[in-house]
């Protein structure tokens, strides 16, 4: 015999069943409505506008096509810069209208990708204090720096930003507010601290580590996230990480190599130099929890990625206005030099860690204009180039891989001081600082030999170097300058004089390759 069920109660189950559907249907919508979502957008270390590898990899045009996507998934989107664009670049040595370039051309691009927000990189400061007021006030987007300040009439204040015969200050720090569909807020804090590194006159560098001390205290009760973004070298970030664990996020520049560290809590990225990367970070943040969660992903900007047209039009007109002034320089931007097939090791990360076949052309090329000088060293940050130059050269890879220019010099150097000079550079392994040299090396021992001879402290010897280098600006090479005792009878070349080649560089090396060298 078989059993029916009642079918009110049928009814009521089904009703209860419904019910307990609606409710965790309605649970499961009012936890959604407690998440906010934001997403940012990361690059470092900019310089080429049209992008590098013959335009294939990053470039202004590409860095807007991506930051449209993002607009696409999240409003909730803030693209930032970490520092180092208005220079170098060889359009920034220029003249363009009766002045120099000089990072205009940077500053027109990121407009035109709408980038939100970018900081100080110790390369902002390159050029001098009115140049880079020109650039702050010519900018669309925000600034932020939390230990630098300009020196201006023996006192020192904030960087200031004019537009519409408005100034004002660039903060030291900067709060964001993302809402989602509910109206849920949350508020991300922004901190900028920005390394010493070759140190202008017009600035003054706060401590790091206080200042950052002092802005996590400030912001420490009005946020719910907090991201450092800096200008600093990887140790010294990881450092930030290690003693301000409240900080959640660190995108850093300075470097020119992608990287990721997570020290604690605390997440460290940095992209590839020229937008060859960017890193995007996804973020959700439940508002009823206090939990965060963060996706990060490294993506390439190669050819898959399309130029944005609006902006192209931008690049392609720097592009074009570079073209003529090297042609009327003298400079042939397609010429390739005759001679055997090359490949040349001139990548950043390489460049600046051993010595290259790159780095022993250019002394070569320096020497070759001094008989009696025995041996050249230069600084590889003088070099800029993210790519190593294989089969043909041209007089363009040159002038981009010098943007700089600058002059190269005679001087008679004491032994005890180039045996410290050299030293530096050994102590400056994968930053700018580390030294590019020709005839001179080290034994087992670690003695310095020129010519297979131990270099003598009490004696003097006549060599090659570059200008910059005699300025005292490199990292641990403050010593070299014309008022050090051990250095004697420098000869600088005057910047006017267009027959001396040793003015630029860039003549230098070319010069060299056109009668053979190599």
């Amino acid at each position: 015999m078989f059993l029916y069920p009642d079918v009110r109660s049928m009814k009521k189950l089904y009703i209860l069943l419904i019910l307990i559907l609606i409710s965790c249907s309605a649970s499961r919508k009012l936890a959604d409505n407690s998440i906010v979502e934001f997403t940012i957008l990361q690059f470092n270390d900019f310089y080429e506008i049209a992008g590098i590898e013959n335009g294939t990899r990053g470039g202004c045009s590409r860095i807007t096509t991506l930051r449209n996507k993002l607009l696409k998934e999240n409003k909730n989107l803030l693209t930032v810069l970490a520092g180092d664009f208005i220079s170098p670049s060889l359009t920034g040595t220029l003249v363009f209208e009766g002045e120099k370039i000089k990072g205009k051309q940077i500053i027109e691009c990121l407009n035109a990708t709408g980038i939100d927000l970018v900081c100080f990189g110790n390369h902002e400061f390159d050029h001098d204090q009115k140049t880079l007021q020109k650039r702050i006030n010519e900018s669309q987007f925000d600034w932020i720096s939390s230990n630098v300040y300009e020196v201006h009439n023996g006192s020192n204040s904030r960087f200031l930003k004019y537009q519409n015969g408005i100034s004002e200050e660039i903060p030291t720090n900067r709060i964001y507010t993302f809402s989602n569909q509910s109206g849920k807020i949350i508020k991300v804090g922004i901190i900028s601290p920005c390394v010493d590194a070759n140190k202008a006159q017009y600035v003054l560098y706060e401590n790091i580590y206080e200042s950052t001390e002092r802005e996590l205290n400030i912001l420490k009760d009005k946020v719910d996230y907090i991201i450092c973004l800096s200008h600093l070298d990887k140790e010294q970030d990881m450092e930030i990480a290690r003693r301000f664990p409240k900080i959640n996020l660190i995108l850093g520049g300075h470097e020119h190599y992608n990287m990721f560290y997570q020290i604690g809590n605390t997440r460290l990225t940095k992209a590839d130099a020229n937008a060859r990367t960017a890193y995007i970070h996804r973020v959700k943040i439940n508002t009823n929890k206090s939990t965060k969660d963060i996706e990060s992903e490294l993506v390439e900007l190669n050819s898959s990625i399309p130029k944005d047209e609006k902006t192209e039009l931008v690049v392609r007109k720097w592009v074009n206005i570079e073209s003529k002034i090297i042609r009327e320089m003298g400079f042939s931007k397609e010429e390739v030099i005759p001679g055997e097939p090359v490949h040349y090791i001139t990548s950043e990360s390489t460049f600046r860690s051993k010595q290259t076949n790159f780095g022993k052309l250019v002394c070569k090329s320096m020497l070759a204009t001094c008989d009696s000088c025995l041996m050249a060293f230069f600084n590889s940050g003088s070099s800029r180039q993210e790519d190593d130059i294989i089969g043909t050269i041209s007089q363009y890879d040159i002038l981009k891989t010098f943007p700089y220019a600058g002059s190269i010099i005679e001087l008679e150097i004491l032994g005890d001081v180039l045996i410290k000079t050299l030293n530096a550079g050994i102590n400056n392994k994968g930053k700018g600082g580390y030294l590019q040299y020709y005839n001179v090396n080290q034994d087992s021992n670690g003695k310095w030999l020129i010519k297979d001879k131990l270099i003598d402290e009490k004696k003097y010897y006549k060599v090659m170097s570059t200008e910059f280098l005699m300025s005292g600006k490199e990292r641990g090479m403050d010593f070299l300058n014309k008022n050090n005792p051990g250095i004697k009878n420098i000869i600088i070349p005057e910047p006017t004089d267009l027959t001396n080649i040793k003015r630029d560089i860039r003549m230098v090396i070319i010069d060299y390759l056109k009668k053979g060298g190599r």
